[in-house]
């Protein structure tokens, strides 16, 4: 590191970390509209702690180029020092949050749009009852999320983390079957055996990118003729394709049984699962608002698993 860098360093070390934060955030999203939004502060109140750290460092810290700011050399100089700051001022955060006893506060989670929205809102409906002074921030997503950045304080994911860091609970298993409208069908014919489906319409869902397709594992591992109708990244948007029936669908049973439009084809068939997962910092292990939330999510996951695994049973 030459001498200008480390007297700039050295000036980052005195610096508001409320100012370091956007720079970061800047860095990240490649603008400072973004940077605010991510933040959740005003792009003035942005753009104000952006010039008063360049004051700080005697520096310009960005160039605009189009709609997008690139960190100069002296961006570039600070960044690893800032990104070490953050991830220390995260920690001291989840420690200090850890150790919170009180049944009050905003507790954030990660969930992804069809557990999400679908299932999970009304186990919040629950939590609010009991701990109406809890607030929750729900943040629904394909991607899993950082917990160790504090992202979350809780992510619902599809699969188990190996981050040793993080603390993991099994939920559920979560059944998938084969779906079509009641319209479909009606027009496609009856399905009696797998063979039936032989030249079917489908509508497949690809959530994440590069994400494997269990649908087409499945249709090309029973040797199915088939066409692919309708590709969406939205589990929403592929509900509501089968509903209208652009085809068939591999759909999880917790899901589909919410419609009654909706039916199951060759139900004796299983065709996949996958397993539900809580998953918090072990940081957070301590805090009693984030584990009271955990623990309602936890309560409704035992009663509704025969309707998540097999889409039937007690629904929560």
């Amino acid at each position: 590191m030459n001498s200008s860098n480390s007297l700039m360093n050295s000036k980052l070390m005195n610096a508001e970390w409320s100012d370091i934060r956007v720079f970061l955030a800047i860095v990240d999203s490649g603008n400072l509209v973004s940077a605010a939004e991510q933040l959740d502060i005003s792009q003035p109140t942005a753009g104000r702690r952006l010039a008063a750290l360049e004051s700080a460092l005697g520096v310009s810290l960005f160039v605009r180029t189009g709609r997008r700011m690139v960190p100069t050399d002296a961006g570039t100089g600070i960044l690893e020092s800032a990104r070490i700051m953050q991830r220390e001022m995260v920690a001291i955060q989840r420690l200090a949050d850890g150790q919170a006893q009180g049944l009050s506060g905003t507790v954030t989670i990660s969930a992804s749009e069809g557990t999400g929205s679908k299932w999970l809102i009304p186990v919040l409906g629950d939590l609010r009852r009991k701990y109406p002074d809890i607030t929750v921030d729900l943040r629904i997503e394909s991607r899993s999320v950082d917990l160790v950045q504090r992202e979350a304080d809780i992510a619902l994911r599809m699969a188990r983390p190996t981050q040793l860091d993080l603390i993991c609970r099994k939920l559920s298993d979560i059944g998938f079957g084969l779906y079509a409208s009641t319209d479909h069908l009606a027009t496609f014919g009856a399905v009696e055996e797998l063979g039936d489906l032989n030249g079917a319409d489908w509508v497949r869902g690809r959530f994440l990118p590069g994400e494997r397709s269990y649908l087409e594992e499945f249709l090309t591992g029973n040797e199915l003729d088939y066409r692919i109708t309708l590709t969406t990244n939205s589990p929403a948007a592929q509900m509501e394709s089968v509903r209208h029936g652009l085809g068939f669908g591999l759909i999880s049973h917790r899901w589909a049984s919410l419609y009654p439009d909706v039916v199951r084809v060759l139900p004796d068939l299983s065709v996949m699962s996958m397993e539900l997962w809580l998953v918090t910092h072990e940081d957070l292990r301590h805090s009693a608002r984030i584990k009271a939330v955990a623990d309602v999510i936890a309560e409704h996951a035992a009663h509704s698993s025969d309707s998540l695994a097999w889409g039937c049973g007690t629904l929560a």
